[in-house]
């Protein structure tokens, strides 16, 4: 298995870049740009990502993985709590993607689903327990490739759909 600083969470991110930089179907995309802060270099922003369209906006963090489990842990709570409050409000979400990337598996999760899994006990999900998942979530569909990660494929809005978020 690859050490932690082989670069999966850039690789992964540029895959989301790929994927929903897209003008032509109508996503308005940004990278924010990492603001490190204190002593450990733990960024101060929300998410990675911001993408509009109409009449939505999503703040997504990437997260990856290529253990069968991610832990919550992996979200920071300057992370936590920002992308909640931004949650809370009728148009807006606060998405995690999260890339397992032994399985070449991609999914899209509400943080606010993840936050009450999280008050509820539980530390974590794991890709081989998929079926016993109590939250919803959305698999993002992928391009047949031979590239070493994912090239995403499908409407970010219809994944989010999927979700049964509710305001």
């Amino acid at each position: 298995m690859p050490g932690p600083d082989d670069g999966l969470g850039k690789k992964a991110e540029q895959k989301l870049r790929d994927w929903l930089d897209d003008a032509k179907n109508g996503y308005a995309f940004t990278r924010i740009p990492d603001q490190m802060s204190g002593f450990y270099a733990v960024s101060r922003n929300i998410c990675d990502f911001i993408c509009y369209k109409y009449p939505n906006i999503y703040y997504i963090e990437s997260k990856s993985t290529y253990s069968d489990r991610f832990d919550f842990s992996m979200i920071s709570e300057t992370q936590w709590a920002g992308l909640l409050q931004k949650s809370k409000i009728k148009g807006c979400y606060g998405l995690i993607i999260i890339l397992f990337a032994t399985q070449q598996r991609a999914f899209i999760l509400n943080i606010q689903d993840i936050d009450a899994l999280y008050k509820s006990g539980k530390k974590s999900i794991n890709i081989k327990k998929i079926h016993s998942w109590t939250i919803p979530y959305s698999e993002i569909s992928t391009k047949a490739s031979r590239k070493q990660l994912l090239d995403y494929t499908g409407d970010l809005q219809t994944y989010v759909s999927n979700l049964n978020i509710e305001f």
